[in-house]
């Protein structure tokens, strides 16, 4: 038994070492899906990518999952968005049958007339290819992760899952209130220097507060050790505190127990109790033993 667990363990290192540079996120897998007005004038560039099933069965109800890039990717160039940072995600959509949709701006994602152009696209795809209407998930990296939350914001009523990512703030008016029951899973590395910490950590905190419930004890900022997970039941928030700097999307977009989680969810959504109960004990499962040290708390090997 422990020769096949070692062997498991050194396949799935492999995978991951290998992941991008295997399964790299290329343009090839994209199609152009641009935005335009009456006048062929380009309101939002974007790529989409399509899963192969689809060809043989457009029927099929899908889910999509929507990708908001960071600052590093903005442009007009609709490519620099479709790059290694989602080569994992990329990997996550093919397996799971899903499409993936990718965003370009040049202007950062805080502007709510950018997010009606991708919800139009989005509606587009729900017409023209079947998208499972009840199964939207939206993710992003810094500036993106910041869009994620602001695009929850916008539309708490169409989005089934966030995931927000070493994010930068949202808009000053994010209404906290109205999404304490909203699927959220967040991420930030503790050695950030570039988005602080404490962004997603304060994040955390109000939810918490507005629930009613206690705050973590967080572990102290540019520390070793391992990451740290904190599920909140009954809220559906999750917020791993991740052992990296700020470029962690790499192994977040890595972890099986986020997309487990991610994919059982659907608008409306099935009862919290079940949900944690799927997620949590496939991640660990997967992610090797906890060590619990409050309610809240529970502290990973990896």
């Amino acid at each position: 038994m422990r020769c096949i667990l070692r062997a498991a363990a050194i396949i799935g290192l492999v995978a991951f070492v290998l992941g991008p540079s295997a399964f790299a996120a290329s343009l090839s897998d994209f199609q152009v899906y641009n935005d335009v007005d009456a006048g062929n004038n380009i309101l939002l560039r974007g790529q989409l990518y399509v899963p192969a099933s689809y060809a043989t069965d457009p029927t099929k109800p899908r889910p999509l999952i929507l990708f908001l890039h960071g600052s590093g990717e903005s442009g007009t160039n609709n490519t620099s968005q479709v790059n290694a940072n989602i080569d994992n995600l990329l990997a996550a959509a093919k397996d799971r049958d899903a499409f993936l949709y990718a965003p370009q701006t040049n202007i950062g994602w805080s502007n709510s007339t950018l997010f009606d152009y991708a919800m139009a696209m989005i509606d587009r795809a729900i017409t023209e290819r079947n998208v499972d209407t009840n199964r939207i998930y939206v993710t992003g990296l810094s500036m993106g992760g910041g869009g994620a939350w602001n695009f929850l914001n916008q539309f708490p009523d169409r989005v089934a899952v966030t995931v927000p990512i070493c994010a930068v703030p949202p808009y000053p008016s994010f209404n906290f209130s109205e999404l304490l029951d909203e699927p959220i899973w967040a991420f930030h590395g503790r050695f950030d220097t570039t988005v602080p910490t404490t962004v997603t950590r304060d994040m955390i905190d109000t939810f918490l507060t507005l629930a009613g419930q206690p705050l973590p004890t967080y572990p102290a900022l540019n520390t070793f050790g391992p990451n740290v997970q904190y599920d909140f039941p009954p809220l559906d928030l999750h917020y791993t505190d991740w052992r990296g700097s700020h470029g962690i999307w790499g192994p977040v977009y890595a972890t099986p127990a986020l997309y487990d989680w991610m994919f059982a969810h659907g608008v409306p959504e099935p009862a919290t109790s079940l949900l944690v109960l799927a997620a949590f004990t496939t991640f660990t499962f997967r992610r090797s033993r906890f060590r619990a040290t409050t309610p809240h708390d529970r502290i990973s090997c990896c």
